[in-house]
């Protein structure tokens, strides 16, 4: 039988799932700060709902599948398009409607360093408020997600949708829509491909050299917030003012990590208006630990163009990466005993700790003291409890130190208390 796994799907084993467990907790206490509500969309949806504004890139990327009635079906990508379809058929909802989620997606695209086709995610989103507010409360939850995993060196690249697109119409002098979405696709492509590529790539779609270079120039700003808001007035783009929004609430919440960068536009056929990226200064090539911006166009392909959509979510697989080493499994106790009859003793006495909230383990089957305290040292346990004949006569339990190589004899209530205390 061949154990092996598909391409891109692969086990979460015990010291990385501490990480994810790690992460979920920092996001779920964030979030509820936040004032957002914990949901899960569901993870197989209809064909159709999955395909509605995903881009044909996504789209090929879609796990997809007849059920057994022959209905065209697939795995969820990402979590938002799930929340956008049920926040869309819930008119009872009242704006803003402020939801968030931890789950696993699916995509069928090349693995690669911190990408899989099996991933995990966390998600925030807010419908009903066209505010720069919300663009900004997404990006203020992300940070903070961040902070609490204690990652620094972190960089928030914001761009914006409506000043790339107005620079190019009034720059380049586009009127068609087609290649205006020509263009900022090769402005997303700024930070893979070399200048003469895109160059290259452009001309045979009928683009200008002068075109492709100037568009590029364009895309190569990027900078402290106050500087950038300087250059786009300098090009007279009227568009500026939602940046100087932006920067002003992002003042407001103490957010200074951040440059505005215009080659950050994302997703082309998505996102509507502000995008951002978070990024590791020191490990670019990890891509975006999180990222969002707004996306106004989804709620109206689910027949509500009344309900405006922002929203950001986190790679956690990229995120556990930068965390290597940050998160230690909790202290485990080792109830050891000195002769079998004596086992039911220690499964009483273990039984009794972890209802008290210690975590606590003991041999399931017959071993040597000597053994025991082998498994005790392997499992990493700062404490050992030993219960022997003597001990029971007596009314003690033996306590031993793993760490300085100590034992004391104490009665049951000093052993507990000790434990307790860690």
């Amino acid at each position: 039988m061949d154990l092996s796994l598909p391409r891109g799907i692969r086990d979460i084993e015990p010291q990385e799932h501490l990480l994810y467990e790690r992460i979920r907790e920092a996001f779920y206490e964030v979030a509820d700060l936040f004032n957002f509500k914990m949901m899960e969309p569901a993870p197989i949806e209809y064909l159709s709902t999955l395909s509605a504004k995903s881009g044909e890139e996504v789209a090929k990327q879609i796990y997809s599948f007849k059920d057994k009635r022959a209905r065209d079906v697939g795995l969820r990508f990402d979590l938002t398009v799930g929340l956008t379809r049920y926040v869309s058929s819930r008119r009872d909802l009242k704006p803003p409607i402020k939801l968030a989620c931890y789950g696993g997606a699916w995509r069928y695209e090349e693995p690669q360093y911190g990408r899989y086709r099996w991933f995990h995610q966390w998600d925030v989103e807010i419908f009903g408020s066209a505010s720069t507010e919300a663009d900004v409360e997404v990006i203020d939850v992300c940070d903070k997600i961040l902070r609490k995993l204690e990652l620094d060196n972190l960089i928030i690249q914001i761009g914006e949708r409506s000043v790339v697109e107005e620079y190019i119409r009034k720059s380049l002098h586009v009127s068609s829509e087609e290649k205006l979405v020509e263009l900022m696709r090769a402005l997303d492509k700024v930070q893979r491909k070399t200048e003469e590529e895109l160059i290259k790539e452009y001309e045979a779609r009928g683009v200008g050299r002068d075109e492709v270079r100037k568009l590029l120039e364009f895309g190569r700003l990027h900078g402290p917030p106050e500087k950038m808001i300087q250059v786009v007035n300098e090009l007279q783009l009227k568009s500026s003012e939602g940046l100087e929004r932006v920067w002003d609430s992002l003042k407001s919440r103490d957010i200074g990590n951040v440059e505005y960068n215009m080659s950050v536009v994302r997703g082309i056929d998505y996102y509507t208006g502000l995008v951002f990226e978070t990024v590791d200064r020191r490990n670019p090539q990890l891509g975006s630990l999180c990222g969002g911006g707004r996306y106004d166009l989804l709620p109206k392909v689910f027949g509500r163009p009344d309900l405006s959509a922002t929203g950001a979510a986190g790679g956690i697989e990229r995120v556990a990466l930068l965390m290597t080493g940050k998160a230690e499994p909790r202290g485990v106790v080792f109830v050891a005993y000195t002769d079998s009859s004596l086992r039911k003793n220690a499964v009483k006495l273990v039984s009794e700790l972890r209802g008290e909230g210690v975590k606590a383990e003991t041999a399931i089957d017959p071993k040597s003291l000597g053994r025991q305290l082998e498994d005790a040292s392997e499992l990493g346990a700062r404490w050992t409890v030993i219960i022997g004949k003597r001990e029971l006569a007596s009314g003690e339990l033996t306590l031993r130190d793993m760490n300085e190589r100590k034992e004391e004899r104490l009665s049951p209530e000093e052993v507990r208390r000790r434990l307790k205390a860690g």
